[in-house]
């Protein structure tokens, strides 16, 4: 190579060198963190302006992405516990079953960022579900079979922490509804109870919830609902409770508007 092709070269690049400095001294300034690469190495040129752009994402990125309202669904199982006392003269007859299958539900929630990290918001379900159970001997030819279902719901609130913009864990507590169906046949009509109705109590449970793109997100929970303990009486007059408890496990998808 010639002396003036090495000379022109080294020309070249000074220019280089200087219109890269000016450029770099018009460019707004970064912080000490950000003059730095993973390496230590000073960020010049295309990895400077690669630095730029990546520190002019706003500060309500996350805010945007998981504040507001939103529709989804979710599918699972569910594990209930029954427990059942029959008093009749005096002769108590007392046993539990576990009904269990699957529960489904549609969901409505809002969502508000507190602070860059911490989210709060309401969320209400209503769904179908079908737990049952085979028929369990009770006590002098009573037969007791229970069932959860088909409608179920709730009303909760959430308190949700962000880790970084896609990973929201959280609790959630309020009210929850259960139809129930829970039977003991007799020996005869007068020994055994019918208890169908709409019961109602309390839910707690927690989750992860992850955003998949700006709209969409899928989540996995668990819930466990408590109905407390129900009394009534048989056509003999005859007393008896029951006392319902269950939990789900599932999985679904949100949608933000």
């Amino acid at each position: 190579m010639s002396m003036n092709t090495i000379l022109a070269c080294l020309a070249a690049l000074a220019h280089f060198n200087a219109c890269d400095d000016a450029a770099a001294r018009n460019a707004p300034p970064l912080a000490k963190a950000d003059r730095l690469d993973l390496h230590g190495a000073a960020i010049t040129g295309a990895r400077r302006d690669e630095a730029l752009a990546i520190r002019a994402i706003p500060a309500g990125y996350a805010a945007a992405r998981w504040s507001g309202f939103y529709l989804g669904g979710s599918l699972g199982y569910g594990f209930a516990e029954s427990r059942q006392e029959l008093n009749r003269g005096n002769n108590h007859g007392y046993d539990t079953v576990s009904p269990d299958g699957f529960a489904g539900s549609v969901t409505a929630g809002y969502n508000f960022m507190i602070t860059p990290s911490l989210l709060v918001g309401g969320e209400a379900d209503i769904g179908v579900m079908n737990l049952t159970d085979n028929d369990k001997p009770v006590y002098d030819g009573h037969s007791w079979k229970p069932q959860f279902g088909p409608l179920w719901g709730t009303a909760r609130a959430r308190l949700g922490y962000l880790m970084g913009d896609t990973m929201l864990f959280y609790g959630t507590a309020g009210l929850a509804f259960v139809q129930t169906g829970n039977w003991t046949v007799g020996n005869n009509w007068n020994e055994s109870s019918w208890d169908a109705r709409m019961r109602t109590g309390w839910v707690i449970g927690a989750g992860l919830e992850y955003a998949l793109s700006e709209k969409w997100s899928a989540k996995a929970e668990y819930l466990y609902m408590d109905f407390g303990k129900h009394h009534g009486r048989t056509e003999d007059n005859d007393p008896y409770w029951y006392d319902d408890s269950m939990s789900i496990v599932r999985i679904g998808f949100n949608y933000r508007f």
